[in-house]
């Protein structure tokens, strides 16, 4: 199986599903187009696990015709945003290889541009959106509620599959500290990831504020430096703030605290949070972990099903609610399905999906 992946900036689901199909599907072999850096220069990993990077440096079109014909994929595997490039995929191709559109984030539910890495270059981003969705063979989404939106607006591929933000396996650590520690104290809470000033969904002060009214402890791991959070650290004690750190240290100090904070600002962007399963709630639960959230549609949903954490009306609600959770048997819950929450103990669906489209696509 070939498959090539399309992508304008190379991001961690990438990496994620790289590891994940070696790991399942070993006779795999993987090549990247984009725009953009490689995994490596994000990630200090990942481009070894492609026998083939095709840059797309000059006029697109020319570069993907090259790259195909160059690699010769049985599927064109396209990661959004933006969504041009799964149209421009379909239209080279030509039916050569089928093309599956993965929506990482549906830019119609967004009232703010995408944060990380480069903006969307599509001024029409809803005919775009439309286009590449209804163009694709297939349709990988995020979350069942992300499916949802995308099956109420557009007509949707008959192959699809949801594949969560899950962690690596391979990078939680092996052993969690013991369910029944601590001293009693306040509660340690931690956040980890992007964070932003600018009214969005990481402009988390606020909240972090309700948190810390409630007593509790909070540590912030961001991932890029922001200055304002240092500062709001410095205003309340109970908050430390911290530099990045490498991803591995990072997983390794996550056990040690309580609960892991998944409560994003609703305030511009509450359709698009109701759609998300993000990266941080997984890595939080592979490190033994219960998740607090803010009624985010998709991750209250699976927090339930799951057993592995709660959400709150509000951050004020915080110490009323933990007094009522049976603490050490959710911690307990979390290190049981701790390790079926991986990519690779469900990488399974996306290699089928791969296999009914080359061989739709071979009968043909």
């Amino acid at each position: 199986m070939r498959v090539l992946f399309l992508q304008r900036q190379p991001c961690i689901r990438a990496l994620k599903y790289a590891v994940g199909l070696h790991s399942a599907a070993p006779g795999v072999r993987l090549a990247f187009a984009c725009e953009g850096e490689t995994l490596s220069q994000f990630y200090g990993e990942g481009d070894e696990l492609f026998e083939g990077w095709f840059h797309l440096d000059g006029d697109l079109r020319t570069d993907l015709r090259r790259a195909i014909e160059r690699f010769r994929p049985d599927v064109i595997h396209s990661h959004n945003l933006p969504d041009h490039l799964t149209v421009l995929a379909t239209e080279v191709a030509d039916g050569r290889a089928p093309v599956i559109h993965d929506v990482h984030d549906m830019r119609s539910l967004r009232a703010t541009p995408y944060e990380d890495g480069f903006p969307e270059a599509d001024d029409d981003h809803l005919g775009m959106e439309r286009r590449a969705i209804e163009g694709a063979d297939a349709l990988i989404t995020v979350s069942d509620e992300l499916l949802a939106e995308i099956e109420a607006r557009h007509r949707v591929p008959a192959m699809r599959a949801v594949f969560p933000n899950l962690a690596l396996r391979r990078d939680l650590p092996e052993e969690l500290p013991p369910v029944g520690r601590g001293n009693g104290g306040p509660p340690h809470l931690v956040y980890q990831g992007s964070l932003s000033v600018n009214g969005g969904h990481y402009d988390l002060r606020d909240l972090f504020t309700g948190v810390l009214g409630t007593g509790a402890l909070l540590d912030v791991y961001a991932a890029r430096d922001v200055g304002d959070y240092a500062e709001l650290a410095e205003q309340h004690p109970r908050m430390r703030y911290q530099s990045p750190l490498p991803r591995a240290s990072l997983l390794a100090r996550l056990p040690d605290y309580d609960w892991g904070w998944a409560g994003f600002n609703s305030t511009l962007n509450n359709a698009h949070l109701d759609t998300v399963l993000p990266n941080k709630a997984y890595e939080y639960i592979g490190c033994g972990l219960p998740v607090l959230t803010l009624g985010h549609l998709a991750l209250s949903r699976m927090l339930e099903r799951e057993g592995v954490g709660i959400s709150l009306g509000r951050p004020e609600e915080l110490a009323e609610r933990l007094a009522e959770v049976d603490y050490a048997r959710l911690r307990r819950r979390v290190a049981e399905v701790r390790w079926d929450m991986t990519v690779e103990g469900a990488i399974g669906p996306v290699i089928a999906l791969y296999e009914d489209l080359v061989g739709a696509r071979s009968a043909v």
